[in-house]
């Protein structure tokens, strides 16, 4: 049994202490992070990619011959989707950070932003200085740009390791 801690994507813009973050960037996850380690003077590495798998039911359906009456079959396919996150956690002022990868191997984590390339959710002490972070993101060349999500964008309930 695994000793991860996991919360849900969606409470996260609901913690006074927690701001969830979009970034636009068609830049590579390494080539961002680096820059925001730069910008953020933070040290965000690789850590283990979330798995999520969904369920595609789909209809199939089948020409009846003679000796079959069998005319429609469902079956179900499950896709799975890995997404590339990097954390960082600083201790001297009680505040986590994670970068993580929207759009997946199969499918993106949160699919009413499709334009959104990751996320950066950011909870403790720094949370506090979202509109300074916002600035200091969007000052970095391969972010074209970054902005705060609200409560009300969040839609997915998956479940996030820590």
């Amino acid at each position: 049994m695994s000793n991860t801690i996991k919360h849900k994507l969606d409470d996260l813009a609901g913690d006074d202490e927690c701001v969830l973050i979009g970034i636009v960037s068609s830049a590579p996850d390494f080539t961002v992070c680096w820059h925001i380690n730069k910008q953020l003077n933070i040290n965000l590495s690789r850590t283990e990619d979330i798995k999520f798998e969904v369920i595609n039911k789909s209809k199939k359906i089948f020409v009846p011959d003679l000796f079959t009456r069998e005319e429609k079959t469902q079956t179900q396919e499950k896709i799975f989707s890995h997404h590339h996150v990097f954390k960082y956690l600083d201790d001297n002022l009680f505040s986590d950070y994670f970068f993580i990868v929207n759009k997946g191997t199969s499918l993106n984590l949160e699919p009413q932003l499709k334009k959104v390339n990751y996320f950066l959710e950011i909870n403790g002490k720094n949370a506090e200085n979202a509109e300074q972070l916002i600035f200091d993101l969007n000052a970095i060349e391969p972010i074209e740009m970054a902005y705060i999500i609200g409560k009300e964008s969040i839609i997915n309930k998956l479940q996030l390791p820590v």
